[in-house]
């Protein structure tokens, strides 16, 4: 007898293992499938708050989807655009060394652009020959607006400050543009700060309104 009930035991254990689970559905169309709204509290889904080492994908909360407030997976291997896109630029040819209000074609309402790593290769420096060493100015990276068709667009401007190059040469700008998907790029505001002159060559002070979370 107790071989039977064993026996019935594991049978059950192997069908549940492989059953569909429906909730306000007859017909589920995977392992578990709800229908309806679902309600999730406390922290049942994740406890841990460990360094992301392996790898993750986003769930996201839409608030004009329909229904709204629908969860889905967002994979970042599945889409052109991620909350967070980094990729290099190469400008050649530049004269001289300065690039101004070059359109990137990125929505000012949609994305937030910044640029790093930016470097001017390829031509002869106008250097400072006043100096002991030579000084060749600073580079200087700016992101601006430039309206088209009646849209607002980030647009990129560089310079070697105080250097520039000889008038016969043209160079090579390379640089990495970051763009970030603005609805989801939490907006601080203003904070407003303050420096004191100090003994040259430089500035000492402390921002009076640092964010919390980043003091």
């Amino acid at each position: 007898m107790k071989k039977i009930i064993a026996v019935l035991f594991t049978g059950f254990a192997v069908v549940s293992t492989y059953a569909q689970v429906g909730i306000n559905t007859k017909t589920p169309k995977g392992t578990l499938d709800v229908e309806g709204e679902t309600l999730v509290e406390s922290y049942l889904i994740d406890t841990e708050n460990t360094k992301a080492n392996g790898n993750y994908l986003l769930l996201t909360r839409s608030k004009d989807t329909s229904p709204v407030g629908k969860v889905k997976l967002l994979d970042i291997s599945l889409r052109n655009v991620a909350p967070v896109n980094m990729y290099n630029v190469v400008l050649t040819n530049v004269r001289q060394d300065e690039v101004v209000n070059l359109n990137t074609g990125l929505d000012v309402n949609k994305y937030v652009v910044a640029i790093t790593g930016a470097v001017f290769t390829g031509a002869v420096s106008a250097a400072n020959t006043t100096t002991s060493p030579k000084s060749y100015g600073s580079y200087a990276t700016e992101i601006t607006q430039v309206t088209n068709a009646g849209k607002n667009y980030h647009a990129i401007n560089l310079a070697f400050k105080g250097a520039g190059t000889v008038s016969s040469q043209n160079g090579t700008w390379t640089f990495t543009l970051n763009v970030f998907e603005k609805s989801l790029v939490k907006d601080w505001g203003t904070f407003n700060g303050s420096v004191s002159a100090s003994a040259s060559p430089g500035y000492s002070g402390v921002s009076t309104n640092t964010p919390l979370g980043l003091q």
